[in-house]
């Protein structure tokens, strides 16, 4: 038995290590599978790697070239619209950086006028924003934005809101590409011409997916926020995020469960869960949510509640390049044009007959009687006030003087119509005169969602109640424009004339400013060259400037992180620090110190740091001057023009408005007779 076991284990041994061989065959076989597996998978990740690199290069371009905004008709109603292009992040900037355009207490120079008048502008004001979303507030008593682009063609939503204007854009704007090119303010023809509020954009406050409508917040009070009747955008976004937490929950539980006890729990916290936690909001809430629970993983698959409510906010890419218009064609730059400032360049190739721009038309009846500015003065050049609407108004010493807002220069106009139409298209306000060198020109829309047919035949004292989904032309390229063109249009002979006029007369005249406006004292500080760091006043005795601007800072500042600082007579002083953002974010989870609500006044007390780690400031702010604020950082340290000091309100400024051709402008818009004044003496 020894022996036969000894045999059986000999022939085991003999079996084993032919197994041992055979793995080791087959380990050797394997490794050269795998060498060549591996040789092939590097190769494959080599290709890959260069596929992706091509893919990265062609991105980059393809992005260039591809629209990123849309304009189209709204998917809300009959109003303008603007959509996505392509997927925006959190933070994201949208669209080019365009132009703003202030007007300067219209009501109050209209104030006399008669109901009719009144109503019409108010229609024209409905459709601008506060002068506080761009930093233009501080140059007059009541000032109004007009803007162009998705600032002005977004629509708002107050449950889907996924963008805003980007007020640190405007606010910390600077003019270092405008001085270096050569622009004096105090010599240039041009001064007060063009608006030097500019760099206006949005930004994204949510994730925004390719061909999604872009929704603006207008207000909590304008939207209906507080509106207990329909969901509000922390509705969506905290339903969302329960929606997401119940769907763990029954996927986890309804199996083990049962139907019957999974539909009863869902009923519970769809109406007793919710009307304890959402309270007022409860019934808003609620109707985001479905029938029963099989409806939760649907709504996560359609990208959350707003969109399952309102599926058409998302149009097809390929829909919105066949059927709207883009809105980013254009960049800005400092004009080729002397005294022009600023101009729209083309930011990718454009063909003979391509939109360049479409430009949405704002009506404002009445329009060179509605932006005169009538004052009053007596025989020591002061403004006394009067509310006599009649031509006689007459005092003893008092002189009646009339000038024009710089609005007007923005306008088109038609010389036998009393209408002045504001184009809101994007960047058109960049667009200068070209004369005979023009490359663009008007053309009504020939989108079908637009009719603008109809608006044609419109009476005139109409116009101001017409939306400008209806009201759109098309500014269209007449030959090849390359990429990097100025975009220029003609303004028509009279405009011509009277520019030609203008700069004769200054030369003759040798017009020169002796004082700088903020926008020159800004770039010392602000430069994105080489910008010097601000002296505390102890050190400036001129308080930093002249009798045109005033220092002012954006403060946000810590409440709850209280300092007290020893002063020499015994008493203290309560130092706060300044925040970038306040410690409980707003809805939008947008609020920055960098807001037109937070500037006003300031006094620099002290200064710390260096060129290398930056400089930050210990302010006295002038609404509260018994406290400090330290850690100011110089971005937020700004000069402002004082009310009605600034070049817009110079009165040697040029003023014209475009010409409207007159081969698309409508017969039943023309309302003023042959052989009426020459307005051009406004």
């Amino acid at each position: 038995m020894n022996a036969m076991d000894a045999g059986k284990n000999a022939m085991n041994a003999m079996d084993a290590g032919k197994n041992a061989m055979n793995a080791m065959d087959a380990r050797k076989n394997a490794e050269r599978t795998l060498g060549r597996a591996a040789c092939t998978l590097r190769a494959m990740a080599y290709l890959i790697l260069l596929v992706a690199a091509a893919g990265l290069t062609a991105g980059k371009g393809d992005e260039s070239e591809q629209c990123s905004v849309y304009l189209a008709e709204s998917s809300t109603d009959h109003v303008l619209g603007s959509f996505a292009g392509k997927s925006f992040q959190r933070d994201e900037l949208i669209g080019s950086s365009d132009a703003v355009v202030q007007a300067f207490d219209l009501r109050y120079h209209n104030r006399n006028e008669d109901k009719k008048h009144a109503v019409m502008l108010e229609n024209f004001l409905s459709t601008c924003w506060s002068a506080d979303s761009n930093g233009g507030g501080n140059e007059a008593e009541d000032v109004i934005s007009a803007v162009g682009g998705p600032c002005f063609s977004s629509a708002g939503h107050v449950g889907m809101i996924n963008a805003v204007i980007y007020q640190p854009a405007t606010l910390l704007k600077t003019d270092t590409d405008l001085l270096a090119s050569g622009y004096d303010e105090t010599t240039s023809p041009g001064r007060g011409a063009f608006t030097l509020h500019h760099n206006l954009t949005l930004i994204a406050v949510d994730k925004i997916t390719a061909g999604s409508e872009i929704f603006l917040d207008f207000g909590a009070e304008y939207s209906g926020y507080e509106d207990t009747t329909k969901a509000n955008i922390d509705d969506y976004r905290k339903m969302d995020e329960a929606i997401e937490k119940m769907l763990v929950f029954f996927n986890k539980h309804a199996e083990n469960i049962g139907e019957k006890a999974a539909d009863e729990v869902y009923q519970f916290m769809k109406n007793d869960v919710l009307d304890l936690t959402a309270e007022a909001r409860a019934p808003a809430a609620r109707s985001l949510l479905p029938p029963t629970y099989h409806g939760l993983q649907e709504i996560i698959d359609k990208g959350g509640s707003a969109l399952v409510t309102y599926p058409s906010v998302v149009k097809d890419v390929d829909w919105l390049k066949n059927n709207a218009y883009c809105q980013d064609n254009l960049v800005v730059g400092v004009s080729e044009i002397e005294h022009a400032g600023r101009g729209a360049f083309t930011k990718r190739d454009m063909k003979k007959g391509e939109v360049v721009a479409p430009m949405p038309l704002v009506a404002l009846n009445y329009g060179r009687k509605a932006l005169a500015i009538e004052q009053y003065l007596n025989e020591a050049g002061e403004e006394v006030d009067s509310d006599d609407s009649s031509e006689d108004f007459d005092e003893d010493g008092v002189t009646k003087k009339v000038k024009t807002q710089q609005m007007l220069n923005y306008m088109l106009e038609h010389p036998k119509s009393s209408v002045l139409f504001f184009p809101a298209g994007p960047l058109v306000p960049y667009i200068n005169h070209g004369g005979q060198e023009a490359n663009v020109k008007m053309i009504w829309s020939t989108k079908p969602w637009s009719h603008v047919k109809a608006t044609q035949s419109v009476p005139v004292e109409e116009l101001s109640g017409v939306g400008s989904v209806d009201f759109i032309l098309e500014l269209v390229a007449t030959r090849p424009i390359k990429k990097g063109e100025e975009i220029l249009l003609d303004y028509g002979e009279s405009w011509a004339k009277a520019w030609k006029k203008h700069t004769d007369e200054w030369k003759k005249n040798k017009n020169k400013v002796t004082l700088s406006s903020a926008m020159v004292l800004n770039e010392k500080y602000h430069s994105t060259n080489n910008a010097e760091p601000f002296p505390p006043s102890s050190e400036d005795g001129s308080g930093f400037g002249n009798g045109n601007v005033a220092l002012q800072c954006l403060l946000l500042y810590d409440e709850d992180k209280v300092e007290r600082r020893r002063n020499e007579d015994g008493t203290r002083t309560k130092v706060y620090p300044w925040i970038p953002h306040p410690a409980n974010a707003n809805r939008l989870k947008t609020d920055s110190a960098i807001r037109s609500i937070n500037r006003g006044g300031c006094r620099i007390v002290e200064r710390s740091g260096d060129d290398t780690s930056g400089y930050r400031y210990v302010v006295q702010p002038e609404s509260n001057p018994d406290i400090l604020v330290k850690n100011v950082p110089q971005s937020a340290i700004r000069f402002v023009d004082l009310p009605y000091r600034s070049p817009h309100h110079d009165e040697t400024a040029f003023r014209h408005p475009i010409g409207f051709p007159d081969t698309i402008f409508p017969a039943a818009w023309k309302d003023l007779p042959d052989g009426h004044e020459d307005r051009d003496e406004l």
